[in-house]
């Protein structure tokens, strides 16, 4: 196989000294950050190994793991718990979205403090949790009122931060009106000349762009969120609406290509940018999409962008570290959204039906040769890891 750090490095190579500075210390934190942040590498070492005989072809988010689920606000302002991260958004074998998500799970053992035998018992019930789910071929939502555990706890803490605690919380006044706080950990201050340049830009693409144009540009700064997408052009801005007087924030992301694209033979369609791919995948598979989901165009680039919002946008997974019923809690529900995003995408240009998909997941030896080949990842990433480990940063 190839060397671990020699594919890190190429495929990092293009940002920046500082940005790859920031990503690989962060990638060597602990293993299950390493798993987060390296995405292409898994889809190389499964390729290397070989993808199991799979003739779906699913609409899949790319980089399932247990930090990529989260809530949001739709533009019906409902709140909603769903997959929630489709920079790796493609059509593929419906095993590399379950093996990405069952391998995290064995990923994870050291950080949430499991023993690798209740981390397998935790794969098994995800598979067969799966499988089942697809086999029912419903695809439904994760509802607070029936939610338990962990989740339940998540669904009831929703709440509790109001949208002016949060705007108060991350702004400062500046003379009538407010500013972002700095704090060079989520976010990091502009020049000037770079800062004027894009609050020109969003006052022209603002009154341009539906449910934007009574939105007036109040700040922005440079954006820093995730661990695989460091090093990518990221924004946020903070907006008033100009008629019911509320703020908002919003995030800018730029959309790369997906890195399981240099592993696939499927035909995919012809996108007109990378925005459009993402955007398109994540409207099929969510039940309801982010508030204010759109592509935009700035600098040359494409870009996502969507609405910030003042609830907490993760569960707590330090929560379950050493509890295992805890875990299994949230993990089950999240195997459940999976399933339910995978059926939402069914029949979609090109991608193939629910009875196809159930008709997989049936077969006897489905769920035996992906806990195998999980396994087997998982030793794969740890050896890359430790590889990675004897990279000098800086």
């Amino acid at each position: 196989m190839k060397d671990a750090k020699q594919i890190i490095l190429s495929f990092n190579k293009a940002i920046s000294p500082e940005a790859q500075l920031a990503k690989f210390i962060a990638i060597q934190e602990s293993s299950f950050r390493f798993y987060r942040g390296t995405c292409h590498l898994f889809y190389d070492r499964l390729a290397s190994i070989g993808m199991p005989k799979d003739r779906t072809r699913s609409w899949i988010c790319g980089d399932l793991h247990l930090e990529n689920f989260g809530s949001f606000k739709g533009d019906n302002r409902l709140v909603y718990f769903d997959l929630n991260d489709f920079d790796e958004a493609v059509m593929a074998p419906l095993s590399a979205e379950v093996l990405r998500f069952s391998t995290a799970i064995l990923m994870a053992s050291d950080l949430f403090k499991y023993s690798h035998d209740q981390a397998k018992g935790l794969v098994t019930s995800a598979l067969k949790e799966y499988s089942a789910t697809i086999i029912s071929s419903k695809a439904l939502m994760v509802e607070r009122d029936v939610a338990t555990g962990l989740m339940k706890d998540f669904f009831n803490q929703l709440s509790q931060e109001k949208r002016d605690a949060f705007i108060k919380r991350i702004t400062k006044p500046k003379g009538k009106k407010l500013e972002l706080k700095i704090d060079d950990i989520h976010n990091h201050k502009m020049d000037k000349d770079v800062h004027a340049r894009l609050m020109s830009w969003y006052k022209e693409t603002f009154a341009e762009t539906d449910r934007l144009k009574d939105m007036e540009i109040l700040d922005c700064a440079y954006r820093v969120a995730g661990t695989g997408s460091i090093g990518s052009e990221r924004y946020m801005m903070l907006v008033r609406n100009r008629i019911t007087k509320k703020h908002y924030l919003l995030d800018m992301k730029e959309a790369k290509s997906a890195s399981l694209i240099a592993n696939l033979d499927i035909k995919q369609p012809k996108w007109k940018s990378e925005a459009e791919r993402v955007i398109t995948i994540q409207t099929r598979m969510q039940f309801c999409p982010p508030a204010l989901l759109r592509p935009v165009f700035y600098n040359k680039k494409w870009f996502v962008l969507k609405e910030l919002q003042p609830i907490q946008d993760k569960v707590n997974l330090a929560d379950a570290k050493g509890k295992i019923g805890k875990l299994e809690d949230i993990i089950l529900p999240m195997v459940r959204l999976a399933a339910y995003a995978h059926l939402r995408g069914t029949g979609r240009q090109g991608s193939s039906t629910a009875d196809e998909l159930a008709e997989a997941v049936s077969r006897p030896k489905w769920l035996n040769q992906r806990f195998e080949l999980t396994q087997e990842l998982s030793e794969q990433t740890q050896k890359d890891y430790k590889s990675f480990l004897e990279y000098k940063i800086g």
